[in-house]
């Protein structure tokens, strides 16, 4: 995206759009290699550290949890974890919601 300006609602539900895609809190890479989406220090800028930032509280919140949920997933994988390159979204696709229920159900009780 060009180097216009943009406000801060804006920002936000770009960053929202982009973690509702990658299932995560994105990072650097995830937004720079994103011709969709201004630069990283754009989001910084308005933003400051997204951990930290009160604006931002509640996306990390979700989208950190909902990482850990994808990496238990994986921990489960029948495919030899050490040497499977597959993102956890694309197997993920090819289960029904009730299939990856448990994932979602027990995570309370499974520490990381």
């Amino acid at each position: 995206m060009s180097d216009k300006k943009y406000t801060e609602e804006k920002l936000y539900q770009l960053l929202l759009e982009k973690a509702k895609e990658i299932e995560k809190v994105p990072g650097v890479r995830d937004i720079n290699n994103d011709p969709r989406l201004p630069s990283y220090e754009v989001f910084k800028e308005c933003f400051g550290n997204f951990r930290k930032s009160d604006k931002l509280k509640d996306l990390v919140q979700e989208f950190s949890l909902l990482n850990k949920m994808n990496g238990c997933y994986c921990l489960d994988c029948p495919r030899d974890q050490e040497n499977c390159k597959l993102n956890p979204l694309t197997c993920k696709s090819k289960y029904t919601e009730e299939e990856l229920k448990p994932y979602f159900e027990l995570f309370d009780t499974i520490v990381f």
